[in-house]
């Protein structure tokens, strides 16, 4: 039997990320998009959601980019690289989600 190690770290960014969609500007749209497409392209899987990231609940962005970060294993130094960026995307879902939790508590 092949037990799964949860990321402690993993599971504390998915917990802190709100259930209903974050409002992301424009760019921070493009930019998660954009890495998801990354490693479609790079990994030959689907990772851009099929919804709009305005209708999806941040928690379940974050798990995606959390899930992909930790079950990926790169091939070659462009998949590594892919594989970097998203590292970047979720610290900026991080950031909005960071950024919603305060607004809400005014």
């Amino acid at each position: 039997m092949t037990e799964v190690i949860t990321s402690l770290a993993a599971e504390r960014l998915i917990r802190r990320a709100p259930d209903h969609p974050l409002r992301l500007g424009d760019e921070d749209q493009a930019y998660l998009l954009a890495c998801l497409g990354e490693i479609e392209r790079g990994f030959g899987i689907t990772a851009v959601p099929d919804l709009p990231l305005t209708v999806l609940p941040g928690r379940t962005l974050m798990r995606r980019l959390v899930v992909l970060r930790q079950t990926l294993r790169p091939q070659n130094a462009e998949q590594r690289a892919t594989l970097g960026r998203l590292a970047g995307a979720i610290l900026l879902l991080d950031t909005a989600c960071a950024l919603d939790h305060d607004l809400k508590r005014g």
